[in-house]
């Protein structure tokens, strides 16, 4: 068994910083930053996760990539753990298969988990990473979203997703709390990480109900 540990990542280039702030101008709602996750956020979301041969983790919006490196680091040394990353935007899957051609990514929309969960019943998910900006999409989106990750993760299962500083006022913000804490069972809000655009906090939610 092997248990995450922070460790240095590569930063965005600036090239994948230019191409995120474009596609955050063009449609804020689903990119919700100027600019990509940064390391020391990455390596905050997959801190204490621990995976086994035969196990998989599930990415869901990757964007540049910056969890999947540190999902890499988190899965380096241990043999037969898998990965999907479900990524809807064609020029982030495009970018992500050429960082990680040995990771599995699919171009479909995270509502989708379901869907693609099925095509690959093989797959044992233990932890899912979202980069999705939860707070600020639709309550219904969500809920069916959040529904998907149930179902796909055993008990003891970790979801973790996070949440931008400034939000911390947001009534959304703190519904979100809530409907994690009671649907898991168990959460832990980690941080601020400050060293990110704009500083964070890390919602770690673990399934602790059958």
């Amino acid at each position: 068994m092997h248990a995450a540990t922070p460790s240095p990542t590569a930063p965005s280039t600036a090239t994948e910083g230019w191409r995120f702030l474009r596609k955050f101008l063009r449609d804020p709602q689903q990119i919700a930053s100027i600019w990509p996750s940064s390391r020391h956020l990455a390596r905050w979301m997959v801190d204490g996760i621990t995976v086994s041969p035969g196990d998989a983790i599930l990415e869901l919006g990757p964007g540049t990539g910056p969890f999947t490196t540190a999902i890499d680091a988190l899965l380096r040394g241990t043999q037969g753990v898998q990965y999907l990353g479900i990524e809807r935007d064609p020029e982030f899957v495009e970018l992500l298969r050429r960082k990680h051609p040995q990771r599995e990514l699919v171009l479909a929309d995270a509502g989708d988990l379901g869907v693609e969960l099925a095509l690959r019943p093989w797959l044992r998910p233990v932890a899912v990473i979202s980069g999705l900006p939860l707070v600020s999409m639709p309550i219904p989106t969500v809920d069916r979203l959040l529904d998907a990750v149930l179902h796909a993760l055993p008990t003891g299962g970790h979801f973790r997703t996070f949440s931008y500083l400034h939000t911390v006022v947001n009534p959304a913000s703190w519904r979100l709390r809530r409907t994690l804490a009671e649907r898991f069972g168990e959460l832990r809000v980690t941080g601020p990480v400050l060293r990110n655009l704009p500083p964070a906090l890390v919602f770690a939610a673990r399934k602790t109900k059958a």
